[in-house]
């Protein structure tokens, strides 16, 4: 009986041990700051002060890194329109990104589509 009641002990400890590891995965300082930065990508683009600049079509894909400093350094844009390739690249570029926390060398992917409806 001993031995029944100490296995179950062991059991229901090994499995709050293993709940608690992927919950320390799941608020992962990297995970956040990704969403974050992808967020602040978004908003920059699609909410600009003069609609006039704003592409009427195109799509574009973004590959970045953000520097020690929060600056943001574009490894890859790639586009199907030029107008929508700059429009991005100079709402972005101006972006820093220093409220987050990054890690070192870490590569971001955002994918703009301008549609006019």
């Amino acid at each position: 009986m001993k031995t029944i009641n100490v296995t179950r002990v062991i059991l229901i400890l090994l499995l709050v041990g293993f709940i608690s590891t992927f919950s320390t995965y799941a608020a992962s300082p990297a995970a956040v700051s990704a969403n974050n930065i992808r967020q602040k990508f978004i908003q920059a683009v699609q909410n600009p002060e003069n609609m006039a600049n704003v592409p009427t079509t195109g799509q574009v894909e973004v590959t970045f890194t953000v520097n020690d400093d929060g600056t943001v350094n574009i490894k890859k844009l790639d586009s199907n329109n030029e107008n929508a390739a700059k429009y991005v690249k100079d709402k972005i570029t101006n972006l820093t990104c220093n409220e987050f926390t990054h890690p070192y060398n870490q590569y971001y992917r955002v994918k703009f589509l301008f549609q006019q409806d």
